[in-house]
């Protein structure tokens, strides 16, 4: 996509300088741990929550929710209509994680809005009980450090007799959303059990929220049974988030569970949570990658518009501290906006600039329009390949990114 001669002598100079503040924190802060998007992990798997009556299963971002498949192997979303999930980590403390042992102390807020489907006993998933929800999930008292070479670590592990909300926040919870006359129609919301539903259709008719957490551990031998130690997680951990690794660089990952749902503005009640279905451990949660935030522009200045007859409207990716590290060659670049997914054309690179200009067409993006004078919610996604400084022979990392813009409708 995009012209070799502008992109490989950048490449080459600026390895180890620029992607130093990337892999080495201590270098520069662009830790994408501290405040970033969070994607799904590297197979589109959704997240997940159980025990009690209903087993959610829930997207974080679009590539998720383009993977779902019912039990016959059927994409659940087509068409011109895939909401697009947009979930966000966020930390209370902005002080440096010091170099390990030595930790600082802060909470976790991962937040945003989700697709949600009800899992049968089988493990498939409903098409007919997608639906628009919240996620809230707050995590108290992570610990932070960094350590050789170089990259942060969030961790947080549930102690004996320490009380759930000491561990979780009292409000985390996930809220399904009870369609409206706006609702796209492959949200139908119907089945949620426990909550208020339509009689005769079984369609949600009011909210409905389910608190996330723990339970409180009164020995060693049920808590790791229920938070083993894997190739991710320690013993015990509810949380951990990791800057790099040699697998997935900036990886988070929450092991949680589900209590029963209540109606809002009734507060989901932390005490109902557990763990287990009957004597099967059933902890919920998942595992993520953090997208680089980059800055993104759609159709020109500020203020701008978007006609949706359009065939060639200008795109720009950046600028980004990180342009001089990245192999553009390779790079495969998209926008949706609730919608298809589009490739953009004509990549090239604006190296003094530090950015990537492509272009989009709007009867692709916006195949049904859009209404004059409102927002077109865009989003830019991609996998860029980034240099390892000091590999030799040169080695590369794929690392996602995500750009936003939202110009208004023109029509």
């Amino acid at each position: 996509m995009f012209p070799k001669s502008s992109v490989w002598a950048v490449v080459a100079l600026g390895a180890f300088v620029s992607l130093g503040a990337l892999l080495f924190p201590q270098v520069g802060h662009a830790q994408c741990i501290w405040d970033c998007d969070l994607g799904s992990d590297p197979n589109f798997n959704p997240w997940g929550n159980s025990p009690q009556a209903l087993d959610i299963a829930y997207c974080l971002d679009r590539d998720c929710v383009l993977n779902l498949r019912d039990g016959n192997d059927n994409l659940i979303f087509t068409g011109n209509s895939i909401p697009t999930p947009q979930v966000k980590q966020d930390l209370s403390s902005t002080a440096p994680c010091p170099a390990s042992p030595a930790f600082i102390t802060t909470d976790v807020t991962i937040s945003g809005n989700v697709v949600a489907l009800l899992r049968d006993t089988t493990g498939n998933l409903d098409p007919n009980s997608a639906a628009n929800a919240d996620l809230k999930i707050v995590i108290k008292g992570v610990k932070c450090s960094s350590g050789a070479p170089g990259g942060i670590t969030l961790s947080r592990v549930v102690q004996l007799n320490e009380l759930q909300t000491n561990v979780f926040g009292a409000d985390s919870s996930i809220t399904i959303k009870a369609p409206t006359t706006t609702t796209p129609a492959n949200l139908p919301a119907l089945g949620w059990t426990g909550c208020t539903t339509d009689r005769k259709t079984g369609k949600l008719l009011s909210d409905c929220a389910f608190p996330l957490g723990t339970v409180v551990y009164k020995k060693l031998t049920d808590r790791d049974a229920q938070l083993p130690l894997t190739s991710f997680y320690v013993a015990g951990e509810v949380y951990r988030a990791v800057e790099t690794s040699t697998t997935t660089p900036r990886q988070v990952g929450v092991r949680d569970c589900k209590g029963d749902a209540v109606t809002p503005p009734k507060l989901p009640d932390p005490s109902t949570i557990t763990c287990t279905r009957g004597s099967t451990v059933a902890v919920g949660g998942g595992e993520s990658v953090a997208f680089f935030t980059f800055p993104g522009n759609v159709a020109g200045a500020d203020n701008h518009t978007l006609n949706e007859n359009g065939t060639n409207v200008p795109v720009t990716v950046g600028p980004t501290s990180f342009f001089e590290n990245i192999d553009f060659t390779t790079a495969i670049i998209t926008a949706s906006a609730n919608g298809p997914e589009v490739a953009l054309t004509g990549c090239f690179t604006q190296d003094n600039l530090q950015t990537v200009k492509c272009s989009l067409s709007p009867q692709a993006l916006l195949p049904d329009g859009c209404t004059k004078n409102q927002p077109v919610a865009i989003l830019v996604q991609g996998n860029l390949n980034l240099v390892i400084p000091g590999s030799n022979p040169p080695q590369t990392q794929t690392f996602r990114f995500v750009a936003r813009d939202a110009p208004k409708c023109a029509n």
